[in-house]
C-alpha cells in the first residue's frame, strides 16, 4: 500500500507515518493487530500489512518471500484449486492455519456461502491427490490446518512476483480472474525450453481454452511479459510460435492504470 492508503485505513496523519513511524506501528498493532512493515523511503515507500500472530500478510498478493514453488502438475489443476494452492504456497511457512474466511481474505476472494463451500472441496481435492495436507480443527469445525507437502515443495519454483504481476493486468484489464494470465505465463516459460510450441499444447499444458489463451497472450505481449513470432517450415507451413521471454518483467510490477 502506498502512504495515503495506509492512513486513510488506518485514520493516521502521513506526518505521524513520516516522523514518528515506531510509534505510529505500535498504535496500529496495539488497536487492530495489524503490524505495518515498511519498506524502502520517502514517496515510494511500499507498506505491508502483517498478521501479529503468525507473520502472515494480509493477502498473499502482499508477502515479501521472493521464491514459492509449484509443480508441473498443478498447472492442470481447476481455477479453484489453483488458487489455493497458490494461497498455501506464498504463507511464509507454506502452512495455513486459520478459519474459511480467514483463508478467502487472504487469497482477495469474497467471502461468501457459496465461496466457502468452493474452497472446502479445493482443499479436499488438493489432499486427495497429495499435494497438501489437510485437517479440520476437532474443537471448531471452521478452523483448519493446510500445509505442502515436502516432495511437492522440493519439484520447481516461482516467484511471488509473477502472482502479483498476474493480479494488477487482471484488474487492469477488467477480468474476472487472474489466473489464466498466471497459468498462461508458467505455460509459456515451461514450454519455452523446447520451441516452437503452438497454442493446442500450450492448452493441453494449462488446462485452459484456446481462447483463454489468446486471450492472455494477448494481454502478456501488450504487457511485455515477452515477445513471439511465427515458426515456419517451408512457405506456410507453420510449425507454432518462438517465445523470447522479459525476465526483467518477472520482477517489475506493471502500472496498474490502463
Amino acid at each position: 500500500m502506498t502512504l495515503q492508503e495506509v492512513c486513510e485505513k488506518y485514520e493516521v496523519s502521513e506526518s505521524s507515518m513520516k516522523n514518528a513511524f515506531p510509534r505510529t506501528q505500535k498504535s496500529i498493532l496495539k488497536k487492530h493487530g495489524i503490524r505495518i512493515i515498511k519498506e524502502g523511503r520517502g514517496k515510494t515507500a511500499n507498506y505491508i500489512e502483517e498478521i501479529e500472530d503468525d507473520q502472515r500478510a494480509i493477502t498473499m498478493y502482499d508477502e515479501v518471500r521472493e521464491e514459492m514453488i509449484l509443480s508441473n502438475d498443478t498447472l492442470k489443476l481447476m481455477n479453484w484449486d489453483f488458487m489455493c494452492f497458490l494461497a498455501i504456497i506464498t504463507t511464509p511457512m507454506l502452512v495455513f492455519r486459520g478459519s474459511y474466511e480467514d483463508f478467502l481474505k487472504y487469497a482477495g476472494c469474497n467471502v461468501s456461502k457459496n465461496n466457502i463451500i468452493e474452497l472446502k472441496n479445493a482443499l479436499q481435492s488438493l489432499a486427495e491427490r497429495e499435494f497438501i495436507s489437510y485437517n479440520i480443527d476437532k474443537t471448531n469445525p471452521n478452523y483448519f490446518i493446510a500445509g505442502l507437502y515436502r516432495k511437492v515443495e522440493e519439484d520447481m519454483k516461482i516467484g511471488i512476483g509473477m502472482v502479483r504481476n498476474c493480479k494488477i493486468l487482471a484488474d487492469k484489464y477488467h477480468k474476472r480472474s487472474w489466473i489464466p494470465l498466471l497459468k498462461t505465463w508458467l505455460g509459456i516459460e515451461l514450454l519455452s525450453t523446447k520451441q516452437p510450441f503452438t497454442i493446442k499444447e500450450l492448452s493441453a499444458v494449462t488446462g485452459l481454452s484456446e481462447y483463454q489463451i489468446k486471450d492472455s497472450n494477448k494481454i502478456l505481449k501488450e504487457s511485455a511479459i515477452f515477445k513471439s513470432s511465427r515458426a515456419y517450415a517451408g512457405y506456410q507451413c507453420c510449425l507454432g510460435l518462438n517465445v523470447d521471454l522479459n525476465q526483467e518483467a518477472f520482477y517489475n510490477i506493471p502500472n496498474k492504470t490502463v
